[in-house]
């Protein structure tokens, strides 16, 4: 999935939240033997920065979904960031793999019921507001943000 330095794909996030930097309230590497850990990371910091059940579920399963990603196709390690901002929570994955082929038309489509995989992209982003996903050579870098008040 990313670019060497994660952080500029924030860059654009931020600056439209009016920052020129976010502030990283989770920022974790990770690898294949961090899956669990990195849920109850993401649930806990969720939590604590004003998520409901509801939001905080649907932040671990984006996260989930992502670092999937990442362990399967990007090289099998990577960055996660989360962060809550003026109402909205921001989560960004990171890693250093090949990228995407189409990363505009990446889990736009619902894959075939019979399809062995294809979907997590698809889910993060029926549960997310707003994905941005950028992809090239060097990696890939999805950032993707949930508003807070959907949080029951």
């Amino acid at each position: 999935m990313a670019s060497a330095d994660p952080s500029t794909a924030t860059g654009t996030t931020a600056r439209s939240a009016g920052h020129s930097s976010p502030p990283s309230n989770l920022d974790q590497r990770f690898g294949r033997q961090d899956i669990y850990a990195l849920r109850s990371a993401v649930a806990a910091h969720a939590t604590r920065l004003g998520a409901g059940t509801t939001l905080a579920e649907d932040l671990v399963l984006i996260a989930h979904e992502l670092a999937s990603n990442v362990i399967r196709h990007g090289g099998g390690t990577g960055r996660l960031r989360l962060w809550q901002y003026d109402g909205v929570f921001y989560c960004e994955v990171s890693d250093a793999g090949s990228g995407f082929a189409d990363p505009d038309g990446a889990g736009r489509q619902r894959p075939p019921q019979g399809a062995p995989g294809g979907r997590g992209l698809w889910i993060v982003r029926q549960l997310s507001d707003h994905v941005d996903l950028r992809s090239g050579p060097g990696g890939t870098v999805v950032t993707v943000s949930l508003a807070l008040d959907r949080s029951t």
